[in-house]
């Protein structure tokens, strides 16, 4: 397996992982970041399996395109840019446990985006 189907295949796995927790568990959820909107979980939950799928299709058949792999690592910093924003400006009122969960999975998107394109 190369490095870059390595790292993709970390990176649909986790969105994976991520967006079926977000659906499966948003009321839990909802009370670690202080979040009252019933909503909410499961629409990001949503959108991370479908880029899961993406992601899942580039690795599996796409991986050659090196702009699609370039499009998934962008949509990687734009989590990043989008994770950063709120733990600087903190506009929802965010419990500190959920600031550091944020944090901590900006970090880790953030390598998998880095790690993706420089195997390109």
């Amino acid at each position: 397996m190369t490095k870059l189907r390595l790292y993709l295949t970390i990176n649909y796995a986790f969105s994976a992982f991520s967006g079926t927790t977000m659906l499966l568990f948003s009321e839990q959820l909802n009370q670690i970041f202080h979040f009252s909107d019933p909503l909410l979980f499961p629409i990001i939950g949503a959108n991370l399996l479908v880029f899961a799928v993406f992601v899942f299709y580039v690795t599996g058949w796409q991986i050659e395109k090196s702009g699609l792999v370039k499009l998934i690592s962008l949509m990687d910093a734009g989590w990043v840019v989008g994770s950063v924003f709120l733990l600087l400006f903190g506009p929802f009122g965010i419990s500190p446990i959920g600031l550091w969960i944020i944090g901590i999975v900006a970090v880790w998107i953030g390598f998998l985006g880095y790690k993706q394109y420089s195997n390109l």
